[in-house]
């Protein structure tokens, strides 16, 4: 920042026309981000937020340096802020109001109250984030009677699939035999006198991949896992 425009950024917040804040991407000077947790009225009800200096929930920032004004009004919860370099909590008994200066990369922020993290949580993203690698769909069936297989989601068999995550819905249509999935680092079964519907979450590594029903080892198949180019 020059001379010049540093007294001139001095001269104007001297009058008021600045808000004191965090230093953000490209020397911007910008007004504190506001953490809240319970509110001032009552406090412990189960509210938790993070908005700018306009009242707008934060949803995406630009990576940089950050003052966040923290306002913990609850004796029952906490505000616990968390992504890529930043780990910031305050206690969940008692209350507080402080302020923390952070600096946010790219990447996923996720803020909660550790004391109930399934009702009071939130998240915002920061720069250029690359999203997660899709995840791919299997469908196998075993029964009725003597059959067994894996197709993908054209209903095509299953020979050949690159490594990478996946999702196996597995329908078990008989008392007789169950399904049985064995490959590099997985072994997932249902029971022989399983009969119903359900769905395995898993990453298949480079490697062999053999299904069969364990009450009739005849009753098999498998398909290879590549390593994706």
């Amino acid at each position: 920042m020059s001379y010049v425009r540093l007294f001139l950024v001095m001269s104007l917040a001297a009058v008021g026309l600045i808000v004191p804040g965090a230093v953000g991407a490209g020397g911007t000077i910008t007004q504190p981000l506001i953490a809240t947790v319970g509110l001032p009225t009552a406090p412990n009800t189960y509210a938790i937020s993070l908005r700018d200096s306009s009242g707008t929930a934060v949803t995406h920032l630009d990576p940089g340096a950050y003052t966040i004004v923290v306002h913990d009004y609850a004796s029952l919860h906490n505000f616990d802020l968390r992504g890529p370099g930043v780990s910031m909590a305050t206690d969940i008994e008692g209350t507080s109001q402080t302020t923390w200066n952070v600096t946010f990369a790219n990447g996923t922020y996720k803020f909660q109250c550790d004391a109930h993290p399934t009702q009071m949580h939130g998240s915002f993203t920061v720069g250029t984030v690359t999203p997660p690698p899709a995840v791919k769909k299997l469908f196998a069936q075993v029964g009725p009677k003597r059959a067994i297989s894996v197709k993908n989601a054209a209903g095509a068999r299953v020979k050949r699939v690159t490594a990478g995550k996946y999702s196996l819905r597995v329908k078990d249509l008989t008392k007789s035999d169950n399904f049985h999935l064995t490959a590099p680092g997985i072994n997932k079964k249902t029971g022989v006198k399983f009969r119903g519907t359900v769905t395995w979450k898993f990453t298949l590594r480079p490697g062999k991949a053999t299904y069969r029903s364990d009450a009739h080892r005849l009753l098999r198949g498998s398909f290879l896992v590549v390593a994706a180019a």
